[in-house]
C-alpha cells in the first residue's frame, strides 16, 4: 500500500468514519478554508490547547446527551438497533473506499492498515493496544486503554459507546476481504478490564 494512499484513507477516516457531531468538534479544514483571518491564516487552524481527553470529552459532552435523548424516543432496542446498523455501514463504506486501490487483502496488509489508522491523530493518544498474536490467518489486538471506554461508561453511555465506536469490526474487515471475520471477547465498553480485538481469515 502506498504511503499516500494512507495518507488520504486517514484522512478519509478523519472525515468519515467519526459521528459527524465529532467531526463538527473536531474542525472542518473545508469550512475552515473559507474563514481567513488577517494575515492569511485562518483561526479555525489555531490550536485550542486542549487534551486528547479534554477534546474527546467536549465532543461527547455534546452529541451523546443527544443520542441519549433519541434513545428515550425511540426506545432503546430500536435505536440501538439503528444505530449500530448504521455505523456498521459507515465504517464499510469507508474502509472499501480507503483500500479500493490495494491489490492484496492479506492479513499483513490488514495489520499494516490497522496500525497506520491507529497511529492518526486523534486515535494514538486515545488507545493503548499491543498485538498479541499476528499469523497470515489471525490478526489479534489488545487495547488495555480506551479513552471513549473511560468517558462513555462515566456517561452512562456505554450501550451508545459500543454501538458507536465497536460495532464496525465485522463490517470493516469484511469490506477489506469477505473471508475474513472478527470478534471482540473481551470490551472495556461492557466492563472488561481490556479490549480483544480478533480478525481471522477463513479457509
Amino acid at each position: 500500500m502506498r504511503d499516500q494512499d494512507l495518507d488520504a484513507g486517514r484522512r478519509r477516516l478523519l472525515a468519515t468514519g467519526l459521528p459527524l457531531a465529532t467531526i463538527a468538534c473536531l474542525g472542518c479544514r473545508g469550512v475552515a478554508a473559507q474563514t481567513v483571518a488577517p494575515g492569511g491564516r485562518n483561526k479555525f487552524l489555531e490550536k485550542t490547547g486542549m487534551t486528547t481527553e479534554e477534546t474527546y470529552g467536549f465532543c461527547y459532552g455534546t452529541f451523546i446527551p443527544v443520542l441519549q435523548s433519541l434513545a428515550k424516543e425511540m426506545g432503546p432496542e430500536r435505536f440501538l438497533a439503528a444505530l449500530t446498523k448504521a455505523a456498521s455501514e459507515n465504517t464499510g463504506q469507508m474502509i472499501a473506499t480507503m483500500v479500493k486501490d490495494v491489490p492484496t487483502r492479506d492479513m499483513k496488509a490488514l495489520a499494516e492498515l490497522w496500525q497506520r489508522a491507529l497511529a492518526t491523530p486523534p486515535f494514538d493518544n486515545a488507545l493503548t493496544y499491543e498485538i498479541v498474536e499476528q499469523s497470515d490467518k489471525v490478526l489479534e489486538l489488545k487495547y488495555t486503554e480506551c479513552l471513549p471506554a473511560k468517558l462513555l461508561r462515566a456517561m452512562n453511555a456505554a450501550d451508545i459507546g459500543y454501538a458507536l465506536e465497536c460495532s464496525g469490526s465485522e463490517a470493516a474487515v469484511k469490506a477489506f476481504n469477505a473471508k475474513m471475520t472478527a470478534s471482540n471477547p473481551s470490551n472495556m465498553m461492557k466492563g472488561d478490564a481490556f479490549c480483544i480485538e480478533r480478525f481471522v481469515l477463513e479457509g
